[in-house]
Parts: C-alpha cells; structure tokens; sequence
C-alpha cells in the first residue's frame, strides 16, 4: 500500500496554527491532519514517567517567575531567588530519583551560567518579557489565516530594538534547517513582532534571533544568535507560510506522512 495521501474538503483544514504547529506542517503535515482535522491526540500512557519534555517545562516556567519576580537579574540576591523558585518547582518531582539526581544539578548549574551572563551582557535600562502572546493574520482568497505565538522572552534594548529568544532545554535547530523553514518557530516570531502583533510591544526592530540552550551542563548554557540579517529572515518566514496557506488551500493538496523522513519529527 502506498503511504497515506488524505485530501480533506478546504474548510475542513484548520486556518488558526501556532508557530509551533506551522513546524509540524512543514514536517509532517499528516501528523498535523490526525491532529486537526481528524481530532486525534495521544492516549496518556498507562505507566507515566517523568521524560525530558518535563524538565523543559520546569526550566521554562522557573525562567518566567523569575522575571515576575525579579525584574532586575542584576540585583544582589538574583542568583538565590531563581535558585528559590527552581526548587519549589522541583519539589513535585522529589519522588523521581532521576531529578534529584541529576535535573536539579544541572538546574543548579544553569542557573548560575544564567545570572552570571545577564550580570555581564545585560545593557542597563533592559526591559524583559516572558511567555508573552502574539499574533499575525495572513488575507487570501479563502479569508483570514491566523499564526500565533507565545514567545518564550523578548527583550526590549535601550535603543527600543528587540531580541527574540526561544529558550532550548535539548538540541536547537540548524542554521540550515531555520533557512529552508523546517525550524520555522522563532523567525515567525520576528514576523509577529514586525506586524506589531505581540501585546504591550510596539517596537519592529530586531536586533537579533538567539536560541538559548540551556542544559545544565559543565558550561550552563550556550547562547546561539542566527547568522544573517534578522529581518530578513523573519520576512522569509512569513513569505513561506503565505506558501504554505495558499497550496493547502488548494483541495487537491493532500497532508502526506513525512515527506522528508530525515525532516520528520523525531
């Protein structure tokens, strides 16, 4: 048999993704067909383990408290208050030997890289935004298509330009996989901020794309800014999903199963 080729009716297919789910599109679409048009999801597994994905979820939400908390990463007691606010976080997991073992040492760790590099990086007058929504909506000839986003933080400079970053608790993308739009996440987000669609930022100039990868280990995290102009490649971004919106539109377009397996989701 051949592999699976559905092409559902036009208004069945969804107008509204997350630059999240436009990644799964490029990658899969009959991943994102199951999901959407379908309304299947995992069943929760019978025996649940604590998995990598967690971790990312607890480092992500540590990071947001900690700039409602403290604003300013520069004052004294910085350092002992993320450190605070991670271990609240862990205490659900305490039962895990697993966590206790090794995710919060390297929380430790990363938490250390992390002040210490706001300590020497950040420009005075910094202004820091986590877990922040935005949106852009695209017009074709079949209505409104909405992208959405909740970036992981956006700092405004003291010259009013923004630095996007997507926070990475595992491998981040490629270069080359962020040029051929299969990593498609944060440029999209620099397509948001140039409609002005994230809320409370008016600013449409960035400075810089950056991937933090936060791993918790011996180096505490790396920072990795992607090469070219930032501009430049949010526009190609937003020019690829306006590809993308327009060929699904098209009813003989069907959602295939990994068209590219070494592209596919892992």
């Amino acid at each position: 048999l051949s592999p699976p080729l559905p092409k559902p009716p036009v208004d069945a297919r969804p107008r509204r993704l997350s630059v999240t789910q436009v990644e799964t599109w490029m990658r899969d679409p009959y991943a994102l067909y199951a999901r959407h048009i379908l309304g299947l999801s995992p069943l929760d597994p019978l025996n649940p383990q604590v998995e990598a994905s967690d971790r990312g979820t607890l480092i992500h939400n540590a990071l947001d408290q900690f700039f409602k908390l403290c604003t300013d990463p520069l004052q004294k007691d910085a350092l002992d208050i993320l450190l605070f606010i991670g271990k609240n976080l862990f205490e659900a997991y305490e039962h895990e030997p697993s966590v206790r073992l090794f995710w919060w040492p390297r929380f430790q760790n990363l938490a250390q890289w992390f002040i210490q590099n706001e300590r020497e990086t950040r420009l005075p007058g910094t202004v820091t935004h986590t877990e922040i929504k935005g949106k852009l909506t695209l017009t074709t000839a079949k209505g409104a298509f909405e992208c959405t986003a909740k970036a992981d933080r956006i700092d405004i400079l003291p010259d009013g330009s923004l630095r996007l970053i997507d926070y990475k608790t595992g491998l981040a993308p490629s270069d080359q996989d962020v040029q051929l739009g299969f990593s498609p996440q944060l440029p999209l987000e620099g397509a948001i901020a140039l409609q002005k669609g994230f809320e409370g930022i008016t600013s449409t100039h960035i400075e810089s794309l950056q991937f933090w990868i936060l791993k918790g280990d011996a180096k505490g995290g790396v920072i990795k800014t992607l090469p070219g102009d930032p501009h430049e490649l949010s526009l190609k971004a937003l020019e690829g999903l306006e590809k993308m919106v327009r060929l699904f539109e098209n009813e003989t377009t069907p959602y295939p199963a990994r068209p590219l397996p070494e592209k596919g989701l892992k």
